[in-house]
């Protein structure tokens, strides 16, 4: 497991996904929603995965940013993100389907994983 809370990421927008690059040197792709969402002060997170490297990240948007918050094996990562307890929700577009969770403050989630550590 890594966490990664320095620098802020540059993502571009691709058509109607976001592309963030990770630190494996590669690029991942979300829903242009969840940045239209963080103009909006909302905080969400989700877990995608580097078809480069293999590795798992746990991404947070939230207003002006988006940030990998956590990086680890696929299933740590799944396990991380199932565990989190706020709300789930989908965006749903023909085949495709992405999961997120709404967060209530970015330093909501800080507090959860210093809780986590402690356990």
């Amino acid at each position: 497991m890594k966490i990664i809370t320095k620098g802020v990421t540059q993502s571009t927008l691709a058509k109607e996904f976001v592309a963030l690059p990770t630190p494996c040197n590669d690029v991942v792709y979300y829903p242009a929603k969840l940045a239209d969402l963080a103009t909006e002060e909302s905080y969400t997170v989700f877990q995608t995965l580097s078809q480069k490297s293999g590795l798992a990240y746990l991404v947070v948007t939230q207003p002006g940013t988006t940030k990998i918050v956590l990086a680890g094996s696929k299933d740590f990562i799944n396990e991380v993100y199932q565990a989190i307890p706020w709300s789930h929700y989908e965006i749903a577009d023909g085949d495709y389907q992405f999961n997120y969770k709404e967060l209530p403050s970015l330093q909501a989630l800080e507090d959860y994983f210093t809780y986590l550590k402690e356990q």
